[in-house]
């Protein structure tokens, strides 16, 4: 079908043919067009990967194994004249290491032939490190628990001072009481100068 239009400014009685498929085609391809470039577009310019879901945690979280410290410490053997040495596994945890022997050491011994040193039901204070000398604070129940005689108030005092010793640092040992320096323990060895091990009170190896 054709439609006669007349065209403006053409002169008087010249007319024109509209014809519609030509518009139709007209629109048709400039829709293509426009789709096409938008899909260029979104070629070009590719939308970020989402990011993986999270795995849940299905298993309990186990706390690290504490690491074990071997210590040495001194107990009397089988006849109470000597020193012996006991080799112990502790797990310090959050603990000084110098308290933690001491506090060990009141424990006592777990060889059956070897001997108590120091009154169970002593308290270790603290325990202060300077200078090579280990400041080691006891309960006044050191010296009023006290089982008495020279050579038990020596194998207590050096079993303390040789237990410290084996520790990095400590060279020699102040005992103190309630936090003051006492004279003795039970009138046998002085103690107001700190101490320095004495190995010849220490049995050989193999003996108890």
């Amino acid at each position: 079908m054709e439609v006669q239009i007349k065209e403006k400014g053409t002169g008087p009685g010249r007319t024109g043919v509209f014809r519609p498929g030509i518009w139709r085609l007209t629109i048709i391809f400039t829709i293509i067009s426009l789709a096409l470039a938008a899909g260029c577009a979104s070629r070009q310019t590719p939308l970020p990967p989402a990011p993986p879901a999270a795995e849940e945690n299905t298993q309990e979280q186990q706390p690290p194994e504490e690491a074990e410290q071997t210590v040495s410490l001194y107990f009397a053997d089988e006849q109470s004249e000597k020193l012996v040495k006991e080799e112990r596994s502790l797990i310090l945890a959050d603990r000084e290491p110098a308290v933690a022997v001491l506090e060990e050491l009141v424990k006592g011994p777990a060889h059956p032939a070897h001997g108590r040193t120091v009154p169970a039901d002593v308290k270790v204070r603290a325990v202060k490190i300077a200078g090579g000398v280990a400041e080691a604070d006891f309960s006044e129940e050191l010296r009023s628990s006290h089982w008495g005689g020279s050579t038990g108030e020596i194998l207590t005092v050096y079993a303390i001072v040789h237990t410290l010793a084996e520790l990095p640092g400590v060279e020699r040992v102040q005992i103190l009481i309630e936090g003051e320096r006492v004279e003795t323990l039970a009138g046998h060895l002085e103690l107001l100068e700190p101490l320095e091990p004495d190995w010849g009170l220490v049995a050989p190896r193999g003996t108890s």
